[in-house]
């Protein structure tokens, strides 16, 4: 049995759920370099759990958006960033059981991965220990209000598509949705050898006029890359 660290009681306040079984909310904490069951099998349940759970609440909330709106809206509330983002709000990283190599390559919380797996464990783990009601209302209280931090107001504005589909395929319907010019993709350069080289695109736009940079093992990974540049600058500044 893992020695229960001092952290614990604190994060069950500020998550506003007290555990029934600890041994589910140390599991959600242990990263997966350490020896024995760790977070990945929680984060996979968690991950599944937001996803309806938001939404849900989206779906509840907004009853005059349209299924894009709502892809949009929840894909900017269960992004990896976003949800590192809560996950330092809750001071997650300090209660991680992590190892201690992994620890010294950099601080918690500058791990934007790491705090968002926790984060996505912890909500699987509030699933198996007080049901469906528990995880919904927890993740509602916590990810859900910081729309009103301009994340998701942003992403509605842009009326991006479905997050199912590539970064191209997104930017192009984007595109086409507003009547604008389709982007172009120009190779910039490639480096090293012919059959291990690192390919350079540009993805440009006429209107409105942005235009990113990406790069890929592959022509096609490149243009992607740089496609989802665009888009991230459109969803920082719909008005561009």
């Amino acid at each position: 049995m893992i020695r229960l660290p001092e952290a614990l009681p604190s994060l069950q306040h500020r998550l506003g759920y007290k555990f029934k079984k600890l041994d589910w909310l140390i599991l959600a904490l242990t990263h997966s370099t350490e020896c024995g069951e760790n977070n990945q099998r929680l984060e996979f349940l968690g991950d599944a759990i937001l996803g309806a759970v938001i939404s849900k609440k989206l779906f509840e909330d907004h009853p005059t958006w349209d299924e894009g709106d709502l892809s949009v809206a929840r894909t900017a509330l269960v992004c990896k960033d976003h949800l590192a983002s809560v996950a330092r709000s809750l001071a997650l990283g300090e209660a991680l059981i992590i190892r201690k190599d992994v620890a010294k390559s950099g601080p918690v919380h500058a791990m934007p991965a790491v705090l968002a797996d926790a984060l996505e464990a912890m909500i699987g783990a509030i699933f198996l220990d007080g049901g469906y009601q528990a995880a919904y209302e927890t993740a509602c209280t916590l990810i859900v209000p910081h729309e009103r931090e301009g994340s998701l107001v942003v992403a509605h504005q842009t009326q991006d598509v479905h997050p199912s589909k590539d970064a191209k395929t997104r930017l192009q319907e984007w595109l086409q949705a507003k009547n604008l010019p389709l982007p172009s993709y120009l190779l910039v350069k490639t480096e090293g050898l012919p059959n291990n080289c690192i390919f350079f695109v540009e993805c440009i736009l006429t209107k409105p006029a942005l235009s990113s940079h990406g790069e890929g093992r592959s022509r096609k990974s490149a243009e992607q890359d740089a496609a989802n540049n665009v888009l991230q600058q459109i969803l920082r500044d719909p008005s561009a």
